[in-house]
């Protein structure tokens, strides 16, 4: 997903420099330096290494649930109870 942004921020860019080359104008220059900025950020921005790893540490007797998302537990009756 980050490699598709990139790519797309670096024809943005291309677009923007070359309408900033033809039109030296404050709508193009602007374009350019988001466009720029785009594509700066998807280097720094992003899916952090801790987020892609899970762990889970338990005691004796106990029992553990990891997921990714939402997890909903019966407590007996209707109740759910999200956690």
């Amino acid at each position: 997903m980050r490699t598709i942004v990139r790519i797309l921020s670096v024809v943005a860019l291309g677009i923007a420099g070359t309408w900033l080359y033809f039109d030296r104008s404050f709508e193009p220059a602007l374009t350019t330096v988001v466009s720029l900025s785009a594509l700066v950020t998807t280097f720094f921005l992003g899916s952090s290494k801790s987020d892609e790893k899970q762990s889970q540490n338990l005691g004796d007797g106990s029992t553990g649930i990891q997921a990714g998302g939402n997890v909903n537990i019966s407590l007996g009756e209707k109740e759910n109870k999200e956690l």
